[in-house]
């Protein structure tokens, strides 16, 4: 049995990196990162977009944009109709070095020029998390989604989806084992690579 760290431990460990979750950036911070990890599938996002486009229509919009489509397409509706996947490990890689680097330059300041990130907290944060992008990624061969339901918005047919990724129960027990379980016993082992050792 393999059992690995999952994504909401692993985001979780990078948000201690900033000075301060009060920073005018947090948030941000935090979805580009779930950004750097996930992808939208193409093919439900258009279907999402062709159904709010014709709804739009329905409403009274005539010829809505495709920035007025994409604001009117919420979270919860992008996570009811569309799956996600993770990125490759070395894109992921890629991706949460470079938000790092960029958000410790000017855009990683807010208007009164504090700093997002604590530069040496984040930097240690990556050295001790990057192995774990390989614990993250989407086990091949199975299926995460399994479709609820098929509303029809706009005349157009949308699945509803729920995605096996991510359980209370399962997210509660492991932060059990974190806090009951002393990580530095384990600070040289993975769940990936060794089924019954706890993931630092």
């Amino acid at each position: 049995m393999k059992v690995r760290l999952d994504v909401w431990h692993f985001m979780r460990r990078f948000a201690s990196g900033p000075t301060t979750e009060s920073h005018q950036l947090y948030s941000f911070f935090l979805r580009q990162l779930s950004l750097c990890i996930f992808s939208w599938s193409e093919e439900d996002v258009d279907l999402l977009k062709t159904a709010k486009r014709a709804q739009l229509t329905v409403e009274g919009l005539r010829n809505p944009s495709e920035e007025v489509v994409s604001n009117n397409i919420g979270k919860k509706a992008l996570a009811r109709h569309c799956r996600r996947t993770t990125r490759g490990i070395e894109e992921k890689t890629r991706l949460i070095k470079a938000l790092i680097t960029n958000l410790e330059e000017d855009m990683g300041h807010e208007t009164l020029g504090v700093p997002l990130l604590d530069s040496t907290r984040i930097w240690d944060i990556w050295e001790s998390q990057k192995r774990h992008i390989a614990c993250i990624q989407d086990p091949a061969g199975v299926q995460l989604y399994t479709k609820t339901g098929e509303p029809v918005v706009g005349g157009v047919t949308l699945p509803i989806f729920r995605c096996a990724r991510g359980s209370t129960s399962l997210g509660s027990f492991n932060l059990h084992l974190n806090e009951f379980i002393p990580g530095k016993l384990f600070s040289n082992s993975c769940f990936f690579c060794n089924s019954f050792l706890i993931c630092d």
